[in-house]
């Protein structure tokens, strides 16, 4: 069922994962936009598979790339861009 609901939500991301001019990778820009719902590195990789330690890995990777310090500055950007966050 998880792997199922996976499929689904990857189809309703959008393809483009460019945040302020940065491009992201697809599993950094799927942890953010699930960090931007409020979920835990936990929840996060119960619903996508994956150990929260790998998702803290991605969540640090895309505030690298985006020059931020914070996981609510990388979110900040992302609203900021008109992205659908929901």
């Amino acid at each position: 069922m998880a792997a199922c609901f996976h499929r689904c939500v990857r189809r309703k991301l959008p393809s483009d994962r460019t945040v302020d001019g940065v491009s992201l990778t697809s599993r950094e820009y799927e942890c953010l936009r699930w960090a931007a719902r409020g979920n835990s590195a936990w929840v996060t990789g119960r619903i996508l598979g994956i150990k929260p330690r790998t998702i803290a890995f991605h969540l640090d990777n895309a505030k690298k790339k985006l020059g931020v310090r914070t996981q609510n500055q990388a979110i900040a950007l992302l609203g900021s861009e008109g992205s659908s966050i929901v």
